[in-house]
């Protein structure tokens, strides 16, 4: 694969996925500080294009819900999906007990980044912390990823 596609590859992965991206990122031969920068920048442009299209993206899933609804309703169907789910009730409960910095943590590795940027846009966009919160934490387990993977691998590599 030419090297530009791999590069393209793994920032487009770390748009989504940080593991997967630091996963692709050591297959193809990329050094510690290579494969760190291309998932980091990756993450960082995913929450920062998440983040900017939360607005939409939510009003286009509550009418996708709101048509179903609707649909199940008018068909006679009696029971319609619950608002309430457990992961619902875990997102409301991280909003609550830790804020935007909980949001941030979970965010990359946990919640994936477009869940992650677009729950912390919903929740915090008036809080001027939220953006740089979110940033920095991919920064930061984008590091400890690439390491924990470069090492990982390393030791069957050889290298």
């Amino acid at each position: 694969m030419h090297p530009l596609a791999e590069i393209l590859s793994v920032v487009a992965w770390g748009m989504l996925k940080m593991v997967v991206a630091a996963g692709l990122g050591v297959g193809f031969g990329f050094e510690l500080l290579q494969n760190f920068i291309c998932t980091a920048v990756g993450g960082c442009l995913g929450v920062l294009l998440f983040y900017a299209l939360s607005e939409r993206l939510s009003e286009r899933y509550r009418q996708r819900w709101l048509r179903k609804r609707n649909a199940a309703l008018a068909g006679g169907k009696a029971r319609v999906a619950p608002i309430f789910t457990k992961l619902n009730r875990r997102i409301i409960r991280v909003k609550h007990t830790s804020g935007y910095l909980g949001i941030a943590a979970l965010t990359p590795l946990v919640l994936t980044i477009p869940l992650g940027g677009i729950l912390a846009a919903r929740f915090f966009r008036n809080d001027r912390r939220t953006l740089p919160a979110l940033l920095l934490s991919v920064v930061v387990q984008a590091f400890i990823v690439t390491g924990l993977f470069t090492g990982f691998f390393s030791q069957f590599t050889g290298s």
